[in-house]
């Protein structure tokens, strides 16, 4: 079992040396169960998209923070 952000919700990152509120649109799980989050947000008129692992993640914004549960049946 995995514990992971659902897509929508709403963060602000890490991202050196200012902070972004951004949203979480994808859930990436990798081999040896690395979670990545790609996250979406407006700069200025263009979107912007990047990856980002949990550790980026400073804070959650969205009313919902509680993780979820996610497993697989082998």
């Amino acid at each position: 079992m995995l514990e992971t952000y659902k897509a929508g919700t709403r963060v602000i990152l890490n991202t050196e040396p200012d902070e972004i509120e951004a949203t979480i649109s994808t859930v990436a799980i990798h081999v040896g169960d690395y979670v990545q989050y790609e996250c979406v947000w407006w700069a200025g008129a263009s979107r912007s998209r990047d990856w980002f692992s949990e550790s980026d993640i400073l804070e959650v914004v969205s009313e919902d923070k509680e993780k979820r549960k996610i497993g697989f049946h082998q």
